[in-house]
């Protein structure tokens, strides 16, 4: 995820706290007009994509990245950005992205996903060197979630659970290739 935009909280050496929470305001603000939007054409029929089986999930989680700031990740099944351009219409897809937390070691990426209401049969991994798919697709439940990795991993030592509507997933870091040199003194 690249954090530094034009209007990053953090990019001048003149901000402040109230910087923050003034610009967060606005984004919430953004985000409730997209909501009531989509809520409006879903009361009208407009969302065509969706059928009314199905129900509208949006939310997002805010935790702290490694660097300190501050990092936003959202979930559902409406595809709206809250923090993107202004009037962007929201999508509806059948499939729900699930919250997801990812916590890293030196050696090891450790991913937990929240798939409520199926069954450990019915999820679907594909881990790759540097990204995770997790995918369920049941006649009642449908989730989708593409994860980059930050790092390279060995694919064949991923270990999966999954208890309680919990998947957690522990995937092992490919040792890397240091590059090798000489140290050399400054005279």
């Amino acid at each position: 995820m690249n954090r530094k935009r034009k209007d990053d909280w953090f990019s001048g050496e003149d901000w402040n706290i109230d910087d923050i929470f003034n610009n967060l305001d606005g984004e919430f603000q953004k985000m409730r007009k997209q909501m009531d939007s989509l809520m409006r054409d879903a009361l009208e029929g407009n969302n065509l994509d969706n059928d009314s089986s199905n129900p509208f999930v949006f939310g997002f989680s805010v935790k702290t990245g490694p660097d300190g700031f501050p990092v936003f990740e959202d979930f559902g099944n409406t595809r709206m950005k809250p923090f993107g351009k202004k009037g962007e219409k929201p999508t509806v897809d059948t499939r729900r992205e699930p919250l997801t937390d990812i916590n890293e070691t030196d050696d090891q990426i450790a991913i937990t996903v929240e798939l409520p209401g199926v069954n450990k049969e019915d999820i679907d991994i594909n881990v790759m060197e540097d990204k995770v798919e997790v995918n369920v697709k049941t006649e009642s439940r449908k989730y989708f979630k593409s994860i980059d990795l930050t790092s390279v991993v060995e694919t064949e030592s991923s270990k999966a659970t999954y208890k309680n509507g919990i998947l957690d997933l522990v995937l092992t870091k490919k040792e890397s290739d240091k590059p090798k040199g000489t140290k050399v003194k400054v005279d």
